[in-house]
């Protein structure tokens, strides 16, 4: 853990050891409740990340609170939505042809990027297109939170981002659910798909990996999820105060030590909905590409 803590100013805490945040994430006095919006610098991040991942006054499902009784709803019936989904995935889905055929060929970083938001889109409304523009409102709204310098203070942006995210809403019939999935939890499943192209193009690998192997390979764990102490408490050799911000940096924790439950937070009360949509179309998609090709 490391701590940048000056009274009245910042209290924040990056994590990036698995085990630890096994342990932060079970804590029950860790919340996303968001409600504290001191010390100072504190209230500027949690103001621009609530800011740029809310719309229409509510916030995505990923920063509502532990005991948000409708938040908990929606993310089980989700997975159990899901989960079906998943069990169907095979070579004859078009989404997993078209993106098999990317794997294999020479396709653009924007073509791939519009045939995932296809893919992801389609969880939500079955007749979900994906163009250059809502794959450019994407890419916009997953920067949001890390602009950096006097941009993310600018109207022009911000209006830019309002943009973005109404686009995104509109293709998924205001689903909050699909806005975070079409707009920020895409990006890590296209980073599996490049991945999943170099792996492609080793012929041994090809010959030798199992599809399983192939799909952990791909997966990788989100950059951070964010907590906050809602009363004063002591995690493993960090004592904390209520308005402390953690940020736990998943995908640090996955590369240090091949820790893949970083990668969905399964285990925890927040877990992503996809944790196994994500893995079964990784692996469609690897032998889909595969077929005829050994």
């Amino acid at each position: 853990m490391k701590r940048s803590f000056v009274p009245g100013i910042i209290d924040v805490t990056r994590v990036s050891d698995a085990d630890e945040i096994r342990k932060l994430v079970e804590d029950q006095r860790l919340d996303r409740k968001f409600d504290s919006r001191w010390p100072l610098l504190n209230a500027v991040f949690l103001r621009r990340v609530l800011q740029a991942l809310s719309f229409g006054g509510h916030r995505f499902p990923t920063l509502r609170a532990r005991e948000d009784d409708e938040r908990a709803g929606n993310q089980s019936a989700l997975w159990n939505q899901l989960n079906r989904r998943a069990a169907a995935l095979n070579a004859a889905n078009p989404d997993v042809g078209s993106l098999a055929q990317w794997v294999v060929g020479s396709g653009s970083d924007e073509e791939l990027g519009i045939l995932t938001q296809q893919a992801i889109g389609r969880l939500f409304v079955e007749t979900y297109t994906s163009d250059s523009e809502s794959w450019k409102a994407a890419r916009l709204l997953a920067s949001a939170p890390q602009a950096k310098g006097l941009s993310k203070f600018s109207p022009r942006f911000r209006r830019k981002v309002v943009r973005a995210k109404e686009l995104l809403a509109a293709k998924v019939n205001g689903d909050l659910a699909g806005v975070h999935g079409t707009g920020v939890a895409i990006h890590n499943v296209v980073k599996g798909f490049h991945r999943m192209r170099q792996l492609y193009r080793d012929i041994t690998v090809r010959k030798q990996a199992s599809a399983d192997a192939i799909v952990a390979e791909c997966l990788s764990a989100p950059a951070m999820v964010l907590r906050q102490a809602t009363e004063n408490g002591s995690a493993p050799g960090c004592p904390y105060r209520k308005g402390a911000i953690f940020l736990l940096e998943l995908a640090a924790a996955q590369t240090k030590a091949n820790a893949m439950d970083m990668v969905f937070l399964e285990r925890a009360w927040s877990r992503c909905p996809a944790d196994r949509w994500v893995p079964a179309l990784f692996q469609s998609v690897w032998k889909s590409a595969n077929i005829g090709n050994p």
